[in-house]
Order: C-alpha cells, then structure tokens, then sequence
C-alpha cells in the first residue's frame, strides 16, 4: 500500500535501521489509514531485555475503586506475561498529603523504565513528575490528569465532563426549591484532589448556567473516622433541613447513603462515582440514585499496554484518553453485581 519494500516497513515499524523520510511518511501515512496496532504478543516474542514498570497508586480496601485499577494493571501483565516485566508496586494514603510525598519519594530510589501514576495531590504530583522528567523516566496517569505534566499517556474520564453530568442527573431528578449539597472528604495536608476538584468545578457551571436560583452548600466527612463523619452529617442536616441532592465528587457514596439508610432518610437524591459493591448495594435499595462508573479496569490495562508500545517499539498514542463511563440506576444494577460476582 505504500509502495516501499517490506524491509521498510519493518524498519518503521521498530524504529531501527536507516529509512528515507519520504518512505517513512508514506508507511506512517498507511499505518494511520487502516489504524494499525502492533501485535504485542507476537512482535516481542525474542525480545530479550526486562521492561521494569513502578506502579504508583492510592491504597485501597477489597472492592475499592483503586482496587479494580490495579486488577486492569495485572490482567495486562498476565495477558502480556511472554514480555519480561518487572512490576513494583508501591501505594499510598489517598487522604494524607505527608504519605503521597513520601511514596513518591521512595518511587524516585527505583530503577525503572517507566512509571504508572494514580495521582491525587495536583502540586505533590507535579514536583514528582518534574523529577521523573529529568532523569528521562516516561510515566502514564490514570483516572487523573494533571495540567502542565508531560505524561506518555492519560487514560481515564473527562473530569470536567463528569461534574457536568452528575448535576445534571442531580437537578432533573429532584424537587424544585431544594438544597443542594457537594460534599467532600477531608484530607490531611490539603482540602481536596485533584478528580474531586475538577469535577466539582464541572458540578457547578452546569447548576449555574441551568439552575442559577439552586442553593448550592458545603458538606465535608472524616475518610478515617466513621464516628467524626455521622457528627458532621448531624451538624448539616441539623443547619440544612430542606436538602433534596447531594453529590459526592469520589467512590464513597456510601459513607452518606449509610447515613440515609440508618436515618430513614428519603426522597434526597445521591449521585456519586464508583461501581464498587457497597455502592451498588445502597443503589439497589434505593439510597443511591445515580452512580458514574469511570472504567477503572480499562484505565489500568490500556495504560499497561501504552508503556510496552513505547519501550518496545518507541510508539507513541495519543496523550489524552478519556475512557467511556456507564450511568448506573437501580434498575440495571444487577447486571454489574452478577459482573463483580
């Protein structure tokens, strides 16, 4: 199709040996027409060197958002197990600023080929990366992107688009004349991460431009402590008796759908992110309304493979990667709870 030799376009395939440009672009231009994608099991049978790939990710509990993440990450080790990988993990408290400083720290004394980041803090991040830079370490985000990084890929939703959706599932669905609630996990070191700060902005350009009468507040609740978090509901339910919405910018819809459940709380509408079991429970008993599911397995597996088209083929995808995302309700609840079974 490009009228050059096969040789040619093994060498632009690999990246080795000596090519004319005008060779290489018509090859390059045929590659982009039929959306060629590099066999991996096939075109590293034979490679001898080990790629080593640090993980770096917010620590989790069992059926935790983070948690189908990585379960995306090691299906993509498995499937490519004929390519000699190397994987360190290495895990943090999405909660404490301190924590991330330090994994990311201990991340920098690694030898590596590339780096796969779940990041939270957007400034902690951004001084890491800088470093990974400098030293030639490509890395890949999933879930978030951080603006003004250089990263090899992103994989994960559009944040902005998120918050955009989530208030609009929100305000359709509720009473006219009620309050709206954004609640947010305290962290310690800084207020808020990045995804959540994203798509609250999102959350609130939709409610202004649709719904500028809303009356929007402020919730927070303890990631750390159950007893600190039924305090602060007490104190804004007991401010903001008239809430008919709460939206929640994370996967743990559920810290206030319990609270709705052992309160006998009704008729306030929940939207929140994350299909993982708890989540899916209180939206089939009706605590939760709505829930976004970003794709987390997805995320993690097509990063994975981003890395090994890079370092075996010296291919590079496109930088931005918005994963597609699933609006969950009750009524298809099932068919996920069956998946994750």
């Amino acid at each position: 199709m490009a009228g050059v030799s096969a040789g040619t376009v093994d060498r632009v395939l690999h990246n080795r040996g000596e090519v004319s440009q005008s060779s290489r672009e018509k090859v390059e231009a045929i590659l982009t027409e039929i959306d060629y994608k590099p066999n991996l099991y096939v075109s590293s049978i034979g490679v001898k060197r080990v790629i080593s790939i640090v993980v770096v990710l917010p620590s989790f509990s069992a059926g935790g958002y983070w948690e189908q993440i990585e379960k995306g990450i090691r299906h993509a080790v498995y499937e490519f197990s004929n390519i000699r990988l190397k994987v360190k993990y290495l895990y943090y408290d999405q909660f404490d600023l301190f924590s991330c400083r330090e994994i990311y720290n201990k991340a920098l004394t690694i030898s590596c080929d590339a780096m796969l980041i779940g990041p939270t803090f957007t400034d902690e991040t951004m001084q890491f990366v800088c470093r990974l830079e400098a030293q030639g370490i490509p890395y890949v985000f999933v879930d978030s992107m951080i603006l003004n990084t250089n990263p090899l890929a992103f994989y994960g939703p559009d944040s902005y688009t998120l918050g955009r959706i989530q208030a609009r599932l929100l305000t359709e669905s509720m009473d006219k004349g009620r309050e709206v609630v954004m609640l947010r996990a305290r962290r310690v070191g800084d207020e808020s991460s990045t995804p959540s700060i994203v798509r609250r902005n999102g959350f609130l350009s939709y409610v202004r431009e649709f719904h500028p009468e809303m009356r929007v507040v402020d919730g927070a609740y303890d990631a750390s402590s159950a007893e600190q978090s039924r305090a602060a509901f007490d104190e804004l339910f007991g401010q903001h008796p008239d809430i008919g919405g709460i939206a929640v910018f994370n996967s743990r819809a559920y810290v206030i759908s319990d609270y709705l459940r052992r309160h006998g709380l009704r008729g306030i509408n929940l939207v929140g992110y994350g299909m993982i079991e708890r989540n899916l429970t209180d939206l089939r008993n009706g605590y939760i309304s709505f829930l976004l599911s970003e794709r987390p397995d997805k995320q993690g597996y097509l990063a994975v493979r981003a890395i090994l088209e890079y370092e075996l083929f010296g291919k590079r995808c496109d930088r931005m990667n918005y994963t597609p995302v699933d609006i969950l309700i009750r009524e298809n609840v099932d068919y996920y709870l069956r998946d994750m079974a």
